[in-house]
């Protein structure tokens, strides 16, 4: 039976970036409905590890730009919302840790570190002194300098549910084989739908979506291939920039708990840095060479290793190579194409969203005629690829 409904805002990608659009627009009255085609916090986000980066890592690569500014300030907005005093209230997703850390071998780069984000950032920057080391680190035989970095790290299935959860009534799975637009309305099989804005958060479809409808004239986008490794059981937690000699670490590394509690490090920076269908040996030798250069006290002779190809999809970039300095919305009329560049900017694109909607109106839509979204599961709990040797 044929249907029609309206509402303010229709969301299309259920990640992060717009789980808390979503969410914001909810909170604030707005009869908002976000539509998924597969999973819940599926895609990137769920390949994310969860950083809320403070823009240290540039800062201390002598990259202190735009991105680095707009960065720094993220880590305090995110704590608010973690704390339950923030626009949101994300009390219930678990913090993995406080903060990364960057691990500076002897040598390198010196009081650099101190000066640049000191007097640039600001922030909780610090060096940790050697007395306070973790017992961990100590044993693994890094030398050298460990800096706080005050950006915590979140477990991000975890993130998923507390954006989901007060407003899962309007978090919706379509199939995109029934979807068609025309103007202000939008057709799910025999329902139509009216609002006011849609809203494009699907990362790497968008650019599809919108040349399909022909919104694509002057858009620009880019992807930039990452082979993540995972590793397990992980020898302790950790969460950590190594620091080398360009603008990128030599690996970034966060633990997680796969299904049956075992310790994962996901290995993200460097390492992960190159063409997501390049053999996966190749993600193996380049962490075991880093890990033996920073931690040689280590023993992986027992681990098993995976790793996952994946695409970040943005706005283009100035500078080839590089992320946007903010999050990019590319308008044609009532559509809007919205990449965030990174899950810490999550919240500044909600605010350019805000920034061109009109007010709410009063009532909300019963979405009940659509299927429930569920959620996308951990990357680190597929059982598939695993091998007991880098060697393969």
């Amino acid at each position: 039976m044929a249907s029609h409904h309206h509402a303010d805002i229709v969301i299309l990608g259920a990640g992060i970036a717009g789980l808390w659009l979503h969410a914001r627009l909810r909170s604030q009255g707005y009869n908002a409905l976000l539509l998924e085609t597969h999973a819940v916090g599926g895609g990137q986000s769920i390949a994310s590890q969860g950083i809320i980066h403070s823009g240290l890592k540039y800062a201390f690569a002598g990259k202190v730009n735009k991105l680095a500014k707009s960065i720094s300030a993220m880590p305090d907005r995110w704590r608010a919302c973690l704390n339950g005093t923030g626009e949101l209230d994300l009390s219930a997703t678990d913090v993995s840790t406080q903060s990364q850390i960057l691990m500076i071998p002897s040598g390198l780069m010196g009081g650099l570190v101190k000066l640049v984000t000191k007097k640039v950032l600001g922030g909780q920057v610090r060096e940790i002194p050697k007395s306070e080391w973790p017992n961990d680190i100590v044993r693994s035989g890094f030398k050298g300098q460990l800096v706080y970095m005050d950006e915590p790290v979140l477990n991000v299935p975890s993130l998923v549910r507390a954006l989901c959860t007060p407003y899962h009534d309007s978090i919706r799975r379509i199939e995109w084989d029934d979807v068609s637009f025309d103007g202000k309305d939008l057709h799910i099989g025999k329902h139509t739908i009216t609002a006011d804005h849609f809203i494009f958060t699907a990362a790497g479809n968008n650019h599809a979506i919108a040349t399909s409808l022909g919104h694509d004239t002057g858009l620009k986008t880019q992807a930039r291939p990452l082979r993540m490794g995972m590793l397990r059981p992980a020898p302790f937690a950790l969460y950590a920039h190594l620091v080398g000699q360009s603008d990128k670490p030599v690996a970034t590394i966060t633990t997680h708990k796969d299904k049956d509690g075992t310790l994962v490090w996901y290995l993200g920076g460097g390492v992960a840095e190159r063409a997501k269908e390049s053999d996966p040996l190749e993600v193996y030798k380049s962490t075991i060479k880093g890990l033996t250069k920073y931690l040689p006290k280590l023993d992986l002779s027992n681990v098993q290793w995976n790793s996952l190809p994946i695409d970040r999809f943005e706005g283009k970039s100035d500078k080839e190579g590089w992320m946007p300095d903010t999050p990019v919305i590319h308008s044609h009329g009532t559509y809007h194409y919205c990449w965030p560049t990174k899950l810490t900017f999550s919240p500044l694109l909600a605010d350019k969203v805000f920034a061109f909607i009109g007010k709410p109106s009063s009532k909300q839509a019963n979405w009940n005629f659509l299927e429930k979204a569920p959620y996308a599961s951990a990357v680190w709990d597929k059982d598939d690829d695993w091998t007991n040797t880098a060697a393969g």
